[in-house]
């Protein structure tokens, strides 16, 4: 009798410790909005900003920030469940940053919404300085197999698909997601500057001298900044030998936040914001090297549109 007592006391004890253990294991916090940003100039605060410093100062001056082991740089938090980092620039710390973060368990992701909110360029025969495009595809510039111009046959192509890479190397987001972010988006004014205006002016594209404004369009990644007409063109070749929609904004890393994504099971809910600081080519007359050191006026505007645009993407997604 007094066996079975003790048996009883003994199993009584075990569960009461099983109870206290999992009572003081803190609960993950849940993050509605993660915003991605790839770079800041300085400080996050006060000084020249960069794609994450408009973040912060709207949402993370405040904020609770956590280390995260593998991640470029801090993880931020607010109240609101909005959490907001800088991944660094490129393919590879894209992923790396994004899956780092994904796999602490400090935090839940599991109804979570995924907004890149960065800068780009764009051909001037797809858009203009100041533009922000809501992406729908995100392309992989580099994946398949390519070759210089001097090399080209006779048709002149330089790109051919691999069907070991296709899977990867063009994804479609979710279209009824980016068409709804596209209509909060409507009627939002967009900043244009004297500088961007005469810079435009150069272009003889109809689209490149328009009035900023939000677009869709497929996003091409290349680690590789690459420049020029050419590199254009193969741009628009790439996404449509996969299938995809007309390259909109070429930029280094929304292909590896994509298949990250798509890996954990999020993609569904992955939203690209890009505004538009450069055209991808020089203006008739115009060397590509003078067109790479040339200021056009768009960087300042692209950073203050690109946060605009996706700020009222995260309040929409807050009153959801």
């Amino acid at each position: 009798m007094k066996k079975k007592k003790f048996v009883l006391a003994f199993t009584v004890f075990q569960t009461v410790l099983i109870i206290l253990a999992g009572c003081s294991q803190p609960q993950p916090i849940p993050v509605r909005v993660l915003v991605l940003t790839m770079f800041e100039i300085g400080e996050n605060s006060g000084d020249a900003a960069g794609e994450f410093q408009h973040w912060y100062e709207e949402y993370f001056y405040n904020a609770d920030s956590f280390e995260v082991q593998g991640a470029f740089s801090p993880l931020f938090i607010n109240n609101d469940g909005v959490a907001g980092t800088v991944t660094g620039m490129g393919k590879a710390r894209a992923a790396s940053t994004l899956t780092a973060i994904l796999k602490d368990p400090r935090f839940d992701f599991s109804k979570t919404y995924f907004i890149t909110s960065g800068c780009a360029g764009a051909s001037p025969e797809r858009g203009t300085v100041g533009d922000v495009f809501i992406c729908d595809w995100a392309v992989d510039y580099e994946l398949g197999h390519s070759w210089k111009e001097s090399d080209a046959w006779e048709s002149g192509n330089l790109f051919m698909l691999n069907e070991d890479f296709n899977i990867d190397a063009a994804i479609k987001l979710n279209s009824d997601l980016v068409q709804w972010a596209f209509s909060v988006s409507e009627g939002i004014i967009l900043d244009d500057s004297p500088q961007a205006e005469e810079y435009k002016k150069l272009y003889p594209h109809e689209l490149a001298n328009s009035t900023p404004s939000v677009r869709i369009g497929a996003s091409v990644t290349g680690d590789n900044y690459w420049h020029g007409r050419g590199s254009s063109m193969q741009a628009f070749l790439v996404c449509e030998a996969h299938g995809a929609s007309p390259y909109g904004v070429s930029q280094m890393e929304d292909n590896a936040f994509a298949l990250v994504l798509r890996s954990f099971g999020y993609l569904d809910r992955y939203i690209v914001v890009r505004s538009v600081v450069n055209f991808d080519q020089p203006h008739p007359g115009q060397t590509v090297l003078e067109s790479l050191n040339t200021v056009s006026g768009g960087f300042d505007i692209g950073m203050i549109n690109g946060h605009r645009v996706g700020s009222q993407i995260v309040r929409h997604i807050l009153e959801r």
